[in-house]
């Protein structure tokens, strides 16, 4: 079975001049990637120190806070709810510190490496580059000189007489000596221009690879880094949704009762009777002295009297029964939260939204 990937191919094979330009060019593509990604890093970096240190001020503004509340309290009794706020607004410090560490780790591991890595390959590159250049202006000035050395040979060949003429003979050995000494001279540079050309190539395939390979470890060394930071969240917020699950107001009170518990615990009160100064004022028309004396002066105040305490009592039932559907509404929340609790896929959002309303 063939595999997907296509054959593997090196820059050796490819010494043509033709080719020197896209193979300049793909190598800089990864040196511009490293740099990239060493300026991804170190801006990250930044946002993260800063997200963190936000994060941070925030904190301290509401710890003071929760301490002038604890202070306040009447009891330093055990509480659930407390306990959950604690919870979460540890848990967030945790949180920032968190995003610090990335911060640290992503300057230490990502972004200073990076960045040395593709300064010291750039240097690298931009030497065998100019001694790739070195090598073809030597070839092209060799093959130049032999050309010139073989077109005045050819020239002497054609100019010596076949007789005795001494210096035209001279000449021919001349022309004849520097075109061999220039063939001699082309032959040797071509081999060892096709001996050095691959040698170059091939360190520049090495700083391709040695770069490529650097960059995609700092890239996996940063979504490490965010991965152990998300699995660290996970788990602490996970424990969190445990404590919040766990409160109990009633508990709560309970504590909290204990803790200031004293006799008598219950108000204990008393009927009145009337009680007259004395019976003698009171005429015979008068059945009791605990009962209300109605006469021509005492009826109008009675009956004023009378619509005022109605007009009252049908305001305390009005809100009485407002403050009844309320608390029917709360109970329905409290039962929908609940099923929430064994179904965490609800919207609890929309639950809070929809009681809202409704108490509205």
């Amino acid at each position: 079975m063939q595999s997907g990937y296509p054959k593997h191919r090196c820059y050796a094979d490819f010494t043509h001049r033709s080719f020197a330009e896209f193979i300049k060019l793909h190598n800089a593509s990864a040196l511009r990637l490293a740099l990239l990604v060493s300026d991804f890093a170190r801006q990250m970096a930044a946002v993260y120190e800063q997200f963190a240190k936000d994060i941070q001020t925030i904190i301290s503004a509401f710890k003071a806070k929760y301490s002038d509340l604890n202070h306040d309290r009447p009891t330093d009794t055990p509480s659930t709810i407390l306990s959950a706020w604690e919870c979460l607004l540890y848990g967030t410090e945790n949180d920032a510190q968190a995003h610090m560490d990335v911060a640290v780790l992503l300057r230490k591991n990502v972004y200073r490496p990076l960045e040395e890595v593709a300064v010291h390959k750039q240097t690298q590159t931009h030497k065998l580059n100019g001694y790739r250049d070195q090598l073809e202006e030597t070839m092209d000035k060799v093959e130049h000189d032999l050309q010139v050395a073989e077109e005045n040979y050819q020239r002497s060949v054609k100019a010596s007489p076949t007789g005795s003429n001494f210096v035209a003979r001279q000449q021919f050995h001349t022309a004849h000596n520097e075109y061999l000494c220039h063939l001699c001279a082309s032959n040797r540079t071509i081999e060892e221009f096709h001996y050095l050309v691959p040698q170059v190539l091939e360190e520049l395939e090495e700083i391709y690879i040695d770069t490529s390979n650097t960059v995609n470890i700092a890239m996996e060394s940063h979504a490490l880094m965010l991965l152990t930071k998300a699995d660290e969240q996970h788990h602490r917020y996970k424990e969190m949704l445990k404590v919040c699950r766990q409160v109990t107001p009633q508990l709560d009170i309970t504590y909290f009762l204990s803790a200031i518990e004293m006799e008598p615990t219950k108000i204990e009160l008393s009927t009145h009777t009337f009680r007259p100064s004395d019976v003698s004022i009171y005429n015979a028309e008068t059945l009791t002295v605990n009962q209300l004396i109605v006469n021509q002066h005492t009826e109008p105040i009675i009956l004023e009297r009378r619509q005022k305490l109605q007009k009252e009592a049908a305001v305390l039932t009005s809100y009485i029964k407002h403050n009844q559907d309320s608390i029917h509404t709360l109970m329905m929340i409290c039962q929908r939260v609940d099923n929430y609790k064994l179904e965490p896929s609800a919207d609890i959002g929309e639950i809070s939204e929809s009681g809202v309303l409704s108490l509205l």
